[in-house]
């Protein structure tokens, strides 16, 4: 009899396991997440344990030539078996095995990421220390995973000027891109962890530097906006028109690099009021709020219910309204969104089944890289933006979105095709790619136990989605002096009881907790909210107009997707038709964009000059000419003095024309950057790499209106040490004459 209820029970519990492993996490018309495996029509990726899982999947065949092998040796995609020592980390167990499993297998990446010299590596595609991913991955997890590794490989991205280091980018790295300000918010989640005093002496100057320079070359007075490029979107073709040069692109003013900006001078605020700096501390936090109202104010679109992707052009700048994973995932974190507005965000921002993509609509004549493609990483932070408003949907679609190509490729890669899923249609890739490893770590850190590190404390804001409710514990946690045994248990984002030691209190531990501890966190299983979240299949923009003008008639082609066509003249529409004509009768500066049949706005066309009244100073009459051009140097005509003559009061339009043959137009870091001045207006003058050896080439620098009165005014464009590019060595360019344009 009792053989019977052993059986009976053992039985039982066999099925219970079944039942568990066989329980829905997420699923949508494209695969299911399951509790120990992945189902993607008819592949599978499966758990067999907390150590090993196996898959079927099959990559599509790539579609295009592609720059590395997406199959290295490294990775075996039908068994995964951890082999890496993990020990020394937080050791974490569920009732769930595909989240352990995924959770270990990140891990193991995170430590065969660490390079012999302790720092950390890219990817296995990509070797050497990398400004924006290393800090994008330390922000997600990889502080409190690998803190040492993490500080030397942030040191590893500071100059000999004490600044921190621009990656190459477009038209020669700093200022075209400037989202080198990322490594300020790593570095003080690196603090938060730590409490290392040591650390933060050495952050500050070299986050006060940096924050500087920036303020005085790329920071936008009227729009109080930060110039520069997408951060990390930096392939220009990928995701801005066709048309922009590396000027226009710095004159870009996009949500995501602005809200990088606002939090690394909300750190620099934090820092100097950590060291008793007060004063500075609050004149930090102004210049802070005052992008964070220049964001709310010029790229918020109320209609679409997020921000725009950014504002470009060139004298006259208009919004894209595509929406940017990246941007509405950061706007919300760092609270420059507010409630209302955050809540918004994750019901408008588009997701397609396979995940969200990096910008939507997407767009048609290009590759998917940047574009028609998710990244794991951005995954991540969209994932941590709705699980602070508590929109469990889009939470889940995240969580289901990473979990799903890492259990089916056994490696967390950089970026896959959004349409099909699949990570060898997009033109570059690499497997265990590290902010993709951070990303997959930080599902259990920040959302499941929502470790939230402060200056002084450690706090608790756990969010578990009811299909994936259960104990969870994790172990051997360190925390600054601190090993801890956390439990947690139930599902919501309320915590109902917090136990430190077997005493209930508030949901955070104090910095200077030291020694061995238990925290047991039991939540609420309240009902999360339906907030509904926007999911459509893939979209395109329609193609961008190319323009001609002659004489005062404006011409174009069809475009593909256009069902009409907006004519903008000084940023604004004047006329909307069906025509590819346009006969225009006042000065200004015209561009058209298509738009079509469900009211969708393409880009639009690089601008057309229409004015009468133009002044032309030549540059080699003001200098030490080189033939019909002046040579910009370190050390040759650093100031070049120029006098205009205004015949009448009024807006103007100046910019220079130049050639900068330093470099390529996409890699390098030789892009020359002097100040004008015009009265006491001071304005950064930047003059990107056109290509490599390429004097000839001739273009304009970013432009700048101001108002002058009637009468002589005294322009100068100066070489000083704010004015210091990544090179040093070379800052060089040839200057051909300054223009005005009467507006």
């Amino acid at each position: 009899m009792q053989l019977k209820v052993n059986i009976s029970l053992f039985l039982l519990g066999l099925m219970a396991v079944a039942a568990l492993q066989a329980q829905v996490i997420y699923k949508n018309g494209a695969y299911q997440v399951k509790a120990n495996e992945v189902v993607q029509g008819k592949f599978h990726g499966k758990a067999l344990s907390a150590t090993r899982m196996t898959s079927d999947y099959e990559p599509l065949p790539p579609k295009m030539e592609v720059w590395n092998d997406m199959n290295p040796k490294e990775i075996d995609r039908r068994e995964w078996t951890l082999r890496a020592d993990i020990g020394h980390l937080p050791h974490y167990t569920s009732s769930c095995v595909l989240d352990n499993a995924l959770y270990n297998m990140a891990l193991e990446e995170s430590v065969l990421a660490i390079e012999p010299d302790s720092t950390f590596r890219t990817g296995i595609a990509w070797g050497g220390v990398w400004t924006r991913d290393v800090s994008y991955s330390i922000i997600h997890s990889l502080a409190q995973l690998h803190p040492e590794v993490s500080m030397k490989s942030l040191r590893a991205k500071v100059n000999a000027r004490n600044r921190i280091i621009q990656d190459t980018g477009t038209g020669g790295a700093w200022p075209c891109s400037t989202d080198r300000v990322i490594w300020a918010v790593a570095a003080w989640e690196v603090y938060k962890v730590t409490g290392n005093d040591k650390w933060l002496d050495y952050i500050y100057p070299v986050i006060r530097n940096t924050v500087q320079d920036d303020m005085a070359v790329a920071y936008d007075r009227e729009h109080r906006l930060m110039r520069g490029e997408t951060s990390y979107m930096d392939w220009r073709e990928q995701e801005y028109p066709q048309w922009m040069e590396p000027a226009d692109i710095y004159s870009s003013e996009a949500t995501v690099n602005n809200a990088v900006h606002y939090m690394a001078i909300k750190v620099l605020s934090d820092i100097c009021r950590v060291k008793g700096l007060n004063r500075e501390a609050e004149m930090w936090l102004r210049y802070a709020n005052g992008l964070r109202d220049g964001i709310n104010e010029h790229l918020w679109l109320e209609e679409q219910g997020y921000y725009a992707i950014y504002l470009y052009g060139r004298r006259f700048p208009v919004l894209s309204r595509q929406c940017d994973a990246m941007g509405s995932a950061l706007t919300i974190l760092s609270s420059i969104a507010d409630e209302t507005r955050a809540r918004r965000i994750t019901q408008c921002q588009v997701n397609e089944p396979f995940g969200t993509p990096c910008i939507y609509p997407n767009l048609k004549d290009q590759y998917p890289y940047h574009n028609d493609a998710t990244w794991p990483f951005v995954q991540g932070y969209w994932m941590r933006a709705c699980a602070k408003v508590g929109n469990e949907e889009a939470l889940l679609h995240s969580i289901g979105a990473l979990y799903r190509g890492a259990a089916l490729w056994l490696s967390n890669e950089e970026n896959y095709e959004i349409s099909t899923g699949d990570y060898q249609l997009t033109k570059l890739n690499s497997p265990r790619q590290l902010w993709s490893v951070a990303a997959q770590a930080a599902v259990v850190t920040s959302v499941y136990f929502g470790l939230d590190y402060q200056a002084e404390c450690l706090q608790f804001r756990p969010n578990v989605p009811k299909p994936l409710k259960g104990e969870r514990h994790l172990t051997n946690f360190r925390y600054r002096d601190a090993v801890l045994d956390i439990s947690l248990s139930g599902y919501g984002n309320r915590i109902k009881t917090f136990l430190l030691d077997g005493q209930e209190t508030e949901p955070k531990l104090a910095g200077t907790l030291k020694g061995q501890h238990t925290v047991q966190i039991i939540l609420a299983d309240n009902a999360i909210e339906k907030m509904g979240m926007m999911m459509k299949e893939n979209s395109y923009l329609p193609l961008t107009p190319v323009l001609k003008l002659t004489g005062n008639t404006l011409t174009w082609q069809p475009t593909e997707g256009s069902a009409r066509y907006q004519v903008v003249r000084n940023g604004e529409v004047v006329k909307t038709l069906t025509e590819t004509q346009v006969t225009l009768t006042e000065d200004g500066e015209y561009a058209v964009r298509g738009v079509g049949q469900d009211g969708t706005e393409g880009y639009i066309s690089e601008p057309q000059d229409f004015y009468h009244d133009e002044l032309v100073y030549q540059a080699e009459n003001y200098g030490d000419p080189t033939g019909h051009y002046l040579e910009l140097g370190r050390q040759k005509n650093i100031s070049v003095v120029i006098p205009v003559d205004v015949p009448v009061e009024g807006n103007y339009s100046i910019d220079w024309c130049y050639s900068n043959g330093s470099g390529p137009v996409n890699t390098s870091n030789k892009c020359a950057i002097r100040l004008m001045r015009i009265g006491r207006q001071r304005m950064a003058v930047v003059m990107p790499q056109r290509g490599d050896g390429e004097w000839d080439n001739w273009g304009f620098t970013n432009k700048h209106n101001v108002h002058l009165t009637a009468g002589r005014h005294i322009v100068t464009l100066d070489f000083t040490d704010q004015t210091e590019n990544m090179n040093y060595d070379s800052n060089n360019a040839r200057l051909d004459y300054l223009r005005l344009i009467k507006q």
